[in-house]
């Protein structure tokens, strides 16, 4: 039987969702400020190393602000400046007003802090410093529209696949509805034709009608055991068949013949309850019943199918065919197995194959 994907449930994948986005600039920025750190370390190897760590510090708190402003002036963007309506215009905005609140800020710092730098930091180096704070700037704005890219893709992605399961599900709930409607029109079809059967026996004979009446019993203990179960053993359905096939036989006489060859490997696979009724039932729909030339009905099992033959000599007119059955039966095991129902029709006989679960 095919097993059925395991996905994670939509709130875990929005708390996964939550938690990256939440957390990963965080570990980008203590990645780039390490690594900075190193920089500083090997190239300025006359400042102390308390400058080290308070500059790793100090930078570290330094992009945390920045980012939060980022994040901030985002949302203020928004509500005027729709990313959807300009993509280019909006980052352009955000990247200038980023500046603009950092550039007094910035220049503030350097001012008040000029008194305590270190020996060997010039206008030179203030300069490519600013340069190189203006890149991380971009690069932060870059980075938060690269990460609400990534986000609205995995989103969007995540929808999509929600979607097509939830699509999947109906369709399967569509075929179930559709096979018990069919297993519906079976039973009061087979039920009307046994009773109809079963009153002139009543008259003619009535030790066989008390033998068809018992096998008839059997019949609808079955399908009411089984009723809520889609799939049965097929040693189950077999045992089923042979108390429905004396009812037919009792019914059509020397007109129809039909007989199984099952092995004890292929009785314990599954297979969706009543098919065989379904298959016996629509060969005799569809074919001229006569003793003379009666109708062969052949069951047996051949590597992972079971194949139900019959010899064909059709009726002129078929009252009750719309030829969904087969479709829908089809269309059901799709879903059971990965193996496809396959029907071999030609002039001679017909032959259905159903991929045992």
């Amino acid at each position: 039987m095919r097993r059925k994907p395991t996905i994670l449930s939509t709130p875990q994948q929005k708390k996964i969702n939550y938690l990256q986005y939440r957390f990963t600039p965080y570990f980008l920025i203590l990645l780039f400020v390490l690594g900075g750190a190193v920089f500083r370390w090997y190239l300025l190897t006359e400042w102390p190393w308390y400058f080290h760590v308070m500059s790793f510090f100090g930078q570290f708190v330094m992009m945390t602000i920045i980012w939060h402003l980022i994040v901030w002036l985002n949302k203020r963007l928004e509500t005027r400046f729709p990313f959807e309506e300009g993509p280019l215009q909006r980052m352009f905005l955000q990247i200038l007003f980023t500046l603009l609140i950092l550039s007094p800020i910035v220049a503030i710092g350097l001012k008040v802090t000029r008194p305590i730098w270190p020996v060997g930091v010039n206008d030179m180096v203030v300069g490519v410093t600013l340069f190189l704070f203006t890149i991380v700037i971009i690069l932060f704005n870059f980075s938060f529209y690269a990460a609400y890219f990534f986000t609205n893709w995995q989103e969007s992605v995540e929808e999509r696949a929600a979607l097509e399961i939830q699509a999947a599900q109906l369709q399967r709930e569509k075929f179930d509805l559709q096979y018990h409607q069919l297993k519906n029109q079976v039973n009061p079809h087979y039920l009307f034709n046994t009773l109809t059967s079963l009153d002139g026996l009543i008259h003619t004979n009535p030790e066989l009608a008390s033998e068809f009446v018992r096998h008839m019993a059997k019949v609808y203990r079955y399908v009411l055991q089984h009723k809520e179960n889609e799939v049965v053993s097929l040693d189950e359905e077999l045992e089923f068949i042979s108390h429905y096939i004396e009812l037919l036989q009792i019914r059509y006489g020397a007109g129809i013949n039909i007989h199984h060859n099952i092995s004890a490997a292929a009785k314990e696979r599954g297979i969706v309850m009543v098919t065989t009724q379904m298959l016996i039932d629509n060969a005799i729909k569809h074919n001229i019943i006569n003793p003379n030339h009666p109708l062969k009905i052949i069951i047996w099992d051949e590597g992972d199918y079971l194949q139900v033959y019959n010899n064909k000599q059709l009726r002129r007119q078929i009252e009750t065919s719309n030829k969904q059955g087969l479709a829908q039966l089809q269309q059901l095991y799709s879903y059971h197995s990965g193996k496809p129902v396959i029907i071999d029709d030609n002039d001679e006989h017909f032959t259905i194959k159903i991929p045992l679960l």
